[in-house]
């Protein structure tokens, strides 16, 4: 299957679309960006899908910010939604792996959703999080969120789940109500490790319930979540 299939998918990218106005910005979101980002910086938002972090980080005077996504349908619908928004940022269609930026261009980094793990395997995720150190200035922060296959909503599942033929530990295929969708679980220490290897140390990590509760609309829209918090070393 296609990984990137299930994201240029008309009806996966209104799902998203709707998001951004009817689930907006998690609270833990909003906590870890007021604690760790200036409002002054300059951000790169990777995976910004239809713009439900941007719109939020714009209207709490986050201005300067850049989201991208590697999926034309995201960026359209994420442009659509800024437009009917009345707010002035601009998509842009990048994928992680290779930025369009020059080197040390941003301040600082947010990839929400665990849409890290959206990239099949450990050396796609490599090449994207050296390219996103690439594009940081010295001692940046990236903020991500990723699955974590022994405390999330699905650990019973990984408890029995076996090595796949074609991947690896923590890989799956999530049925969806668009087309089946790739994630990748991994564990604190592996996701840690991961990012380690790229060039970032880990500041902060805890799973998303052990920052905040979220309101039902957010714990609908998604299940419990591990953030991490890296400084670009």
């Amino acid at each position: 299957m296609d990984p990137l299939g299930h994201w240029e998918d008309s009806r996966t990218a209104l799902h998203y679309a709707r998001a951004s106005i009817h689930v907006g910005l998690w609270q833990s979101e909003r906590i870890l960006a007021e604690r760790y980002l200036p409002k002054t910086s300059r951000l790169l938002e990777l995976g910004c899908g239809a713009g439900r972090i941007a719109l939020g980080l714009y209207r709490l005077d986050w201005d300067n910010l850049t989201p991208t996504d590697i999926s034309t349908a995201m960026v359209d619908l994420a442009q659509g939604v800024f437009a009917d928004s009345n707010v002035p940022l601009k998509a842009v269609r990048a994928d992680a792996r290779a930025l369009p930026f020059d080197d040390q261009s941003f301040d600082h980094a947010l990839f929400g959703f665990n849409g890290l793990m959206c990239i099949q395997g450990r050396s796609e995720r490599a090449k994207a999080l050296r390219d996103i150190h690439r594009v940081l200035r010295p001692n940046g922060l990236l903020l991500l969120t990723a699955h974590d296959r022994l405390c999330g909503e699905s650990k019973e599942h990984w408890r029995t789940a076996t090595v796949p033929p074609d991947g690896e530990l923590g890989d799956r295929w999530h049925g969806s109500d668009s087309t089946p969708v790739f994630i990748h679980a991994g564990t604190k220490d592996e996701t840690s490790a991961e990012l380690t290897e790229a060039g970032f140390m880990i500041i902060e990590t805890a799973m998303r319930s052990e920052i905040t509760d979220e309101p039902p609309a957010v714990r609908a829209f998604s299940d419990d979540t591990r953030w991490f918090v890296v400084r670009k070393f």
